[in-house]
């Protein structure tokens, strides 16, 4: 496959080091050492503006459905998604800057659960055609059961693996096949698939697990589905590479990448663990097949969880030399390791069990461990035979944690801190813009103590907010990082929040950054006025989620020379624009400049908009995001298009010719577009171009023609046959008795 690398700007771009021996974590250092501080943030919350309400219906007795579009999508920063109304035909299209899927990878998309499509959706959009088709064949050449699982995992890997020269879509396949296969063989737990491709537009697959409770009774537990795929089907662990490993082969600590390969000398951790044992160590399926459950809180048989807590013993030791690897497969091959690779390799063992297991981490302490889930998250660290005591840190070992936080296997940081700090406060930190406005996507970077050691990096929400869950008895600092402006302003600066924090404390702070954030020029107008019920067009829409994208902190595939993303939806809905326009407007919307609407919805999380069309002229009604700056928003709905029970569609298209110039297609174009245009009677016709000063550039019809429909070709060249530059043109139609005229943008 072939590699393809986009270089961009990204802000704080972490250089990897050589990791010093006797560090816990195998996480590269976030901060270089050399931070001060230089201020104090500003206190307090800025007031939040209540969002609108739009609804509208009406009684469609008398309207027939002519056309109808269904959405379900990420709509992000900057994009729009709407439908276009054609008077020279009566019909309409869509209109939007959104990036369409290739044939293979429509068809991806549609086979997979309609729960997971949005996501999956979004990641083919970021891909080349060509990889587009790669990871969208693995899904199209798949059978039940292993669809849901390979769409998933690709739905949830970013963009710049797939696009990379490491990533295996064949290690997909393989990876969703295993997990079937190793279930056949365990008695304590048992994949349960609630409906199918071909039964279900819905359907998803989970696991029911066998476990002795705190009664010492046996009960069946069922996984929600959201953790079955992240915490047990997901082949990436932290920051490692999904890929075949060379176990043989030591890891370098600045790339992580040189022990990569093909198979057969390159092997998959969950195959790895499960079906190799080194000489002298326990093999895993076997000391499997005698767990009788998955948990026994009473000791009282054999389980799944003492079970890998004993083969994570056994074949690791509690050291390190200068070789710090990510990969599972490696970690194995080398016994030993400390907190990062005991956390890496119980993951991707527990994930091999079939059983859903995560990496827990304390950036300031330096320490992480496991958490698996049973009814509920619960603490585990095999190498000190740690399970559900999560204060043993701070009421053991004496820590004073900051924050603590989950590494999900796309990157986001959730924080746990409140289960293990007997204290703890809240850190909210609202990030704005010059004028005030909310910046969304923005990164916050939060530091501890005098040493500002980097303690938890977030990202803002639509409010340009995050809220950080801490313990008590800390000071805590910040740096605000986003493309319009950091604050401070210069590198490894960091203003102070709060001093000695206390147990039940709430503090809020306001960091705003130099730049503006976008806006939108609508001039709200009046609609035009339709007498006639003819044609109508409806738009209905809901933001499931709103939707943040952030920069991963760690992930080794940033060595191809651009950093990952994720895209973490959240509970609370966010807000969408809605615009009825000319095409014209449209036109101007899209170029950044004073355009009229009606129908104007601003920051609505749900409703519905009718228009009546007056069918002389090109209308366009979307929805828009670009108020945003990097964050999308999930929405829903449809678009209707309705002709009235008067209007007889075979009178529609023998209609006799009427006077009417189309809008250019395409627009904007490059280097030619067609202008499609009908007179009601013969007569001298003349199609005119013309710059934006007035001056005419060339002219494209002159000549006696028929009544009906017509079409000419401007190539983009003045009457001299010279290009002409990028920049917004007037086309004039005029007859003998009238003319008209529209604009149309070229952009090189």
């Amino acid at each position: 496959m072939k590699r393809i690398i986009v270089f961009f700007a990204l802000v704080a771009i972490v250089v990897p080091v050589l990791l010093a021996a006797d560090r816990g974590l195998t996480t590269r250092p976030l901060l270089n050492g050399n931070e001060r501080v230089v201020g104090a943030a500003l206190r307090g919350e800025p007031a939040h503006k209540e969002r609108q309400e739009s609804t509208t219906s009406f009684d469609r007795d008398e309207w027939n459905l002519s056309d109808s579009l269904e959405f379900d999508f990420y709509l992000g920063a900057d994009q729009n998604y709407g439908m276009k109304f054609w008077p020279n035909t009566n019909e309409v299209s869509v209109v939007s800057n959104l990036e369409e899927l290739g044939e293979a990878a429509q068809q991806a998309v549609e086979r997979s659960p309609r729960w997971l499509r949005p996501a999956l959706r979004n990641v083919f959009c970021n891909l080349s055609p060509l990889n587009q088709d790669v990871w969208a064949a693995i899904i199209n050449e798949a059978d039940d059961p292993y669809i849901d699982e390979i769409a998933f995992c690709v739905a949830h890997t970013s963009t710049v693996y797939l696009q990379s020269d490491y990533a295996y879509p064949q290690l997909f396949v393989e990876n969703a096949e295993l997990i079937y296969e190793i279930d056949q063989d365990l008695s304590y737990v048992e994949i349960v698939d609630h409906g199918s491709s071909a039964t279900d537009d819905d359907y998803y697959s989970t696991t029911s697990y066998i476990k002795i409770d705190e009664s010492g009774n046996q009960v069946t537990v069922e996984v929600p589905r959201d953790v079955y795929y992240w915490y047990l089907v997901h082949p990436k662990i932290t920051d490692d590479i999904p890929a075949y490993i060379d176990p043989a082969l030591a890891e370098s600590n600045t790339t992580h990448i040189n022990n990569i390969a093909d198979p057969p000398d390159g092997v998959f951790w969950r195959d790895f663990f499960y079906n190799h044992a080194d000489e002298g160590y326990p093999l895993l399926s076997e000391q499997l097949a005698n767990a009788q459950v998955m948990w026994a809180r009473d000791g009282s048989v054999t389980d799944a969880l003492g079970t890998l807590q004993n083969w994570v013993n056994a074949v690791m030791e509690f050291t390190s030399d200068s070789e710090r690897p990510h990969q599972p497969v490696r970690i194995y091959r080398k016994h030993y390791g400390r907190c990062g690779e005991h956390a890496d390799i119980t993951t991707a063992a527990a994930r091999t069990a079939l059983m859903p297991c995560t990496g827990i981490l304390s950036m300031s302490s330096d320490h992480t461990w496991n958490e698996f889930w049973e009814d509920g998250w619960v603490q585990w660290e095999p190498v000190n035979g740690y399970i559900n005591t999560p204060l043993v840190y701070e009421n053991g070992w004496g820590k004073v944690f900051g924050s603590v936080f989950e590494i999900r296997s796309d990157g986001f940081l959730t924080s746990v801190t409140d289960r293990y700090s007997e204290g703890q406060a809240s850190i909210t930190v609202n990030v704005l813009d010059a004028n005030g406005n909310p910046v969304d996507g923005a990164r916050i970077i939060l530091a501890i103590n005098s040493s500002l050691t980097a303690d938890m990096v977030a990202f803002t929400d639509e409010n340009g907010q995050h809220e950080f869950i801490v313990g008590e008895g800390n000071t805590y600092y910040a740096r605000v990082e986003t493309s319009i402006g950091t604050n401070p302003e210069a590198g490894g600066e960091y203003l102070l929040l709060q001093e000695d924090t206390v147990d039940g404390g709430e503090y809020a702070f306001q960091m705003p950054v130099a730049g503006t954030m976008p806006v939108n020029m609508n001039v709200d107008s009046n609609p035009p006025e339709d007498a006639i019920d003819d044609y109508r067009m409806m738009i209905s829409f809901e933001t499931v989620s709103q939707v943040i994208k952030g920069i991963v902190t760690w992930d080794d595939i940033d060595e191809v020379g651009e950093r990952p993303v994720f895209y973490k939806e959240l509970e609370d809905r966010g807000v969408v624009n809605c615009f009825t326009a000319t095409s014209d407007n449209y036109l101007f919307y899209e170029m950044g400049i004073n355009f009229e609407a009606f129908h104007s919805h601003t920051g609505v999380a749900d409703g519905s908009t009718l228009f009546e069309i007056p069918a002389s002229n090109y209308w366009c009604m979307f929805l828009d995001n670009k108020f945003r700056l990097n964050n999308s928003q999930c929405v829903a709905g449809y678009m209707n298009y309705y002709l009235h029970e008067s209007v007889d569609t075979e009178d529609v298209e023998d209609a006799a010719p009427v006077f009417r110039l189309a809008q250019n297609h395409p627009n904007p174009f490059n280097p030619e577009t067609d202008i499609a245009f009908s007179i009601a009677d013969a007569s001298p016709v003349k199609l005119e171009v013309f710059n934006i000063r007035g001056q005419k550039v060339c002219t494209l019809v002159d000549e006696n023609m028929d009544a009906g429909i017509h079409r000419a070709t401007w190539k983009g060249q003045d009457t001299d046959g010279r290009a002409v530059g990028s920049g917004v043109y007037l086309y004039k139609l005029s007859t003998s008795n009238r003319s008209e005229v529209k604009k149309m943008l070229m952009l090189k």
